[in-house]
């Protein structure tokens, strides 16, 4: 679970693993919208929270070419613009330039020191950067705003980033508040099926990987934990291990897990 986004993360992009609150909506072309703003002759601060957005789409997207124009003209337009020099951090984040995304979100900070999805957003760059004892505190912050509309999610965030630190034990309190506030929060689910496997509990594992499946698609990495679970269960649906085994083999055929499957390794 390299990224949330969050939302995890996705780790910032919450899928999964990962991550926050960028809006991952199709960006799509938004030549229509950047006419429509521009005969209207709005101001430089509404078209900057238009390019910011639009921004934030695109890095949810993976089109980060097109985010990074979007988020500079944003910047450029209005300077003092919090969430576009935090979006900006994330999208450096994800280009592997952490000098610069860890100047955008201390900017970004400067501007908006309270703004719960900012310092979100910044405790999950700190995480990947493995400086954890400085994500911790500001996850705490996070965690600690009752005002806060993501609360579900910066709990997620919290515990894949304990988990990341190998620190099962908070991962898992943090991942069973994160579900109790939004029992279909997949990367949450995902998580404790995780742990449970990890700690030899199988048949908990299983459930919550169940519901997990329910509600999302998983990716390699999710199947291969899939099959591996199934594989310690004392009565597997055969069924559905055939079935996630020919899913990783049609859909990821050139991934470590479905190397791994041929080669016969079982544990995840």
């Amino acid at each position: 679970m390299k990224k949330v986004i969050i939302g995890l993360f996705s780790v910032y992009v919450l899928t999964a693993c990962q991550g926050t609150a960028i809006n991952t909506d199709d960006a799509g072309e938004d030549e229509n919208l950047s006419t429509q703003y521009s005969d209207a002759k709005v101001s430089e601060k509404t078209a900057a929270d238009i390019n910011t957005q639009l921004g934030a789409g695109y890095i949810g997207n993976g089109r980060y070419d097109r985010a990074l124009i979007k988020l500079t003209k944003a910047i450029g337009q209005d300077p003092d613009h919090a969430l576009a020099h935090n979006y900006l951090g994330v999208l450096y984040g994800r280009l592997e330039r952490p000098e610069k995304a860890s100047k955008q979100f201390k900017k970004s900070i400067q501007l908006s020191p309270n703004d719960s999805t900012i310092l979100n957003n910044y405790a999950i760059f700190l995480c990947e950067q493995k400086k954890f004892s400085e994500a911790k505190k500001i996850f705490k912050k996070v965690i600690n705003n009752p005002l806060y509309i993501n609360r579900s999610v910066a709990y997620q965030s919290a515990a894949w980033c304990a988990f990341e630190n190998n620190d099962l034990e908070t991962s898992e309190k943090l991942y069973k508040k994160s579900v109790e506030l939004n029992p279909g929060l997949t990367g949450s689910l995902l998580g404790m099926a995780k742990i449970n496997y990890k700690k030899g509990n199988y048949e908990y594992a299983w459930s919550y990987f169940e519901r997990f499946d329910k509600n999302s698609e998983p990716d390699a990495d999710g199947l291969w934990l899939g099959i591996n679970i199934l594989n310690k269960l004392d009565y597997p649906d055969k069924n559905r291990l055939a079935s996630y085994k020919l899913l990783l083999k049609s859909k990821y055929p050139d991934s470590e897990q479905t190397k791994w499957l041929f080669q016969g390794k079982r544990e995840y």
